[in-house]
């Protein structure tokens, strides 16, 4: 009796160790689920060009020069991005004069797929305008020193290069409304500054 019962209770505990060895190698959650703690920060280099526009001006000339670029903030979910953004633009005048404007924004970003590097990207805040020239047409060029409220609208592609390290190919537009401007003959209504950039960036995240 007692043999008959062993082979029974042996079978019994074999049977149970499959189930526990594939209770303890259950892959651990992906890498991803986690980023929402993660720091990132973007650095790079963009083409810009620039085009300034009021009611009455009849605006012809754009400029075209370098920018640099810096994202850093905080991963929310895998998905999503919240941080803040600056972008500075420096170009010269016909004259020689130096242009300089500083975006400084809160930003977030989107991906709508969590398997492909493509991304939305927005932000608002200030830009920081020094010696901004808008032309006037036959009247000549005035030249501005402003605050102004900043928007952008981005998008791009993302790889990973490493576990840590990334680059991105981005495409976007910065839009500075300085509002009226006195000259020294007439006011400028509703002066704006719209920039159009396209480059590449390092991401580490």
């Amino acid at each position: 009796m007692i043999g008959p019962r062993l082979v029974a209770l042996t079978i019994a505990l074999l049977s149970c160790v499959p189930a526990g060895a594939v209770a303890q190698t259950t892959p651990a959650p992906p890498a991803n689920d986690a980023q929402g703690t993660r720091p990132w920060i973007v650095g790079g280099v963009l083409s810009t060009s620039s085009l300034g526009d009021c009611t009455d001006c009849e605006i012809t000339t754009y400029r075209h020069t370098g920018s640099a670029l810096i994202n850093a903030g905080w991963s929310i979910n895998p998905r999503a991005d919240l941080g803040a953004e600056m972008l500075w633009v420096a170009s010269r005048t016909a004259g020689n004069d130096r242009i300089r404007v500083s975006f400084l924004m809160a930003s977030a970003q989107f991906r709508p797929w969590r398997t492909r590097g493509f991304f939305l990207k927005t932000g608002a805040g200030m830009a920081f305008v020094h010696n901004y020239v808008l032309d006037e047409g036959e009247a000549g060029e005035t030249a501005f020193r402003s605050k102004a409220f900043a928007l952008a609208l981005g998008a791009g592609w993302e790889w990973r290069l490493a576990r840590r390290l990334g680059a991105q190919v981005i495409g976007a537009q910065h839009v500075a409304a300085l509002g009226d401007m006195q000259t020294s003959d007439r006011v400028v209504e509703n002066v704006v500054g719209n920039f159009w950039s396209v480059g590449a960036a390092i991401v580490i995240r």
